[in-house]
């Protein structure tokens, strides 16, 4: 199992633009949880791991939603389990509503449904 991203296009620039613009301390976060996973060698629900709705957002199949709180700061980041087992981070997001916003629904959602025409690469945390 691997941590890929989507690669960087116009279409994934929200992906970058968030890991780019948030502290140290909570893209560290995000990359542990997601190295946690790999290393169970599966995902494990707890109180951070939700699914989107798939009946409220009117898609097939299933889009995680991990929470994942730094201080005051408050992210969600939208993944995929592909058929290969692999774990692919389509969107995030920091948190700022109880809600999802419909944006950041749809963003994860458009792409999801545009994973076969989108590349990936494998996520290496810079130290």
């Amino acid at each position: 199992m691997n941590i890929l991203l989507l690669e960087k296009n116009k279409l994934t620039q929200p992906l970058y633009t968030f890991l780019n613009s948030v502290s140290d301390d909570l893209s560290s976060k995000i990359y542990n949880k997601f190295q946690s996973y790999v290393q169970y060698g599966n995902i494990y629900y707890g109180k951070q791991l939700k699914s989107l709705n798939s009946k409220i957002w009117k898609y097939k199949g299933t889009i995680y939603k991990l929470r994942v709180d730094s201080g005051t700061e408050s992210a969600r980041v939208l993944f995929i389990r592909s058929q290969d087992g692999n774990l692919i981070i389509i969107h995030a997001f920091l948190k700022s509503t109880q809600k999802t916003p419909k944006k950041e629904a749809k963003q994860a959602i458009m792409l999801y449904q545009k994973l076969d025409n989108l590349k990936t690469a494998k996520w290496k945390m810079v130290e």
